[in-house]
């Protein structure tokens, strides 16, 4: 699904890119809208429940489906998740795999060009640049694109189509995932700062253009906007909270031993400041907080030299429903690699990535209120054996910093 929905203030991109991001080919429906408005690919429509079992308390099922194919996915909150369990997704229960601690956990497969051969650490095409990779070559990946059409000039433009199989390592459009999480207390006890959960999809839709003698379409990379999890069978709870632990362990071992630090400060223009910066490569990433935001991230800025440093900033994408929690971004094209992105569209390790966002309420300290956290959540493509993977981290905690005593209420 494609949200519209956003602040007639927010999206101030330095760079659109003209093209038509359409889900049809996974959602099975004709969607198309214009990401000149900087609009971004979400994974099709998801809902998310969680139930209890038994008596509310701290034990619980978490209930998931998208209309669209999944790669990846991640489980975030605004409090601790003590454990989860292992996926149940139909077929896809035999490759999905989860890991992560603190409020939340990530999920994804360990083989994301099955059934192609993608070499790790490349972007589905051959060996890093150089030698370049031809744009007429069978990519090395399900579900790649390649040039079909068209000599480049301005009468007969280039055109790209999906070929080759199917990627077989996915969660097809309206699986039902179901996962017992284990919540570090209880969720009936509000207090300042109320359960909230999330779910984060991760998929590639294909990403279409117009051209001259017909549509060009390559592949994205996109994590989808906070999606919330309802808690409606939590209403009107009674319980004291002592339920039974859950049996669900975490697992000991990182899938995407992935670290990301950064900050929100405030802003010069009288939004707020978002930077952040991952230990890896990333191909896209969300950002959520317990707070409300009316003013989304812009495409984001990015400096460092490593892998085209500022070259990646402006291939970023961003959605989401605004007011709301946070956004989802991405990339138009997975396959991108030349000599000025040798690590292809996304963001290179160690290199910073900065945006601008705004809270419905400025995240000083206020008495009695609970304090404005904000946390990312990061999807890359970690090797795993002889393999590149694919998941979505657990939440990071970024700090919010610079704010001090409130001095009004709501920031205009």
């Amino acid at each position: 699904m494609i949200n519209s929905s956003r602040s007639e203030r927010g999206w101030r991109g330095r760079r659109r890119i003209a093209v038509l991001v359409s889900i049809a080919a996974v959602a099975g429906i004709a969607v198309l809208v214009s990401a000149g408005l900087a609009s971004a690919a979400n994974i099709g429509n998801c809902r998310a429940m969680l139930t209890p079992k038994g008596k509310p308390g701290p034990t619980a099922t978490l209930k998931w489906t998208c209309d669209a194919t999944a790669r990846a996915y991640a489980v975030g909150s605004n409090r601790k998740i003590k454990s989860f369990g292992a996926p149940s997704a139909g077929t896809a229960s035999a490759f999905l795999t989860c890991s992560g601690s603190g409020v939340g956990f990530g999920c994804g497969v360990p083989d994301r060009a099955a059934p192609g051969t993608q070499p790790p650490g490349t972007t589905g095409w051959t060996a890093p640049v150089p030698p370049y990779p031809s744009s007429t070559a069978n990519p090395l990946t399900c579900g790649g694109f390649k040039k079909v059409a068209g000599s480049g000039t301005s009468s007969d433009p280039n055109r790209n189509a999906i070929v080759g199989p199917r990627c077989t390592q996915v969660i097809p459009a309206g699986t039902l995932v179901k996962q017992k999480i284990g919540l570090a207390g209880n969720p009936c006890k509000a207090g300042k700062d109320p359960l909230q959960l999330y779910l984060f999809v991760g998929g590639e839709p294909p990403v279409t253009s117009f051209t001259v003698t017909g549509d060009s379409t390559t592949v994205g990379e996109f994590v989808s906007e906070p999606i919330p999890v309802s808690l409606k069978a939590y209403k009107g709870c009674s319980s004291s909270g002592k339920g039974k632990k859950s049996a669900a362990k975490s697992a000991g071992s990182d899938n995407f031993p992935v670290n990301c630090s950064g900050s929100v400060t405030p802003g010069t223009s009288g939004d707020q400041r978002l930077r952040f910066v991952c230990s890896r490569n990333i191909r896209a990433w969300s950002v959520y907080s317990n707070k409300t935001i009316d003013i989304p991230g812009d495409e984001p800025l990015v400096s460092g030299t490593v892998g085209g440093g500022t070259n990646e900033g402006a291939l970023d994408q961003c959605s989401g429903t605004f007011p709301g929690n946070g956004f989802g971004c991405g990339i138009v094209d997975r396959q991108a690699q030349t000599a000025l992105l040798p690590n292809g569209q996304g963001v290179s390790n160690s290199n910073t990535i900065e945006q601008t966002l705004g809270f419905d309420k400025v995240p000083c300290k206020r008495r009695g209120e609970a304090k404005t956290k904000v946390w990312v959540v990061v999807m890359g493509e970690p090797v795993i054996g002889n393999s590149a993977g694919e998941f979505v981290s657990a939440p990071k905690k970024l700090a919010v910093s610079g704010f001090g005593k409130c001095a009004g209420g709501k920031k205009k």
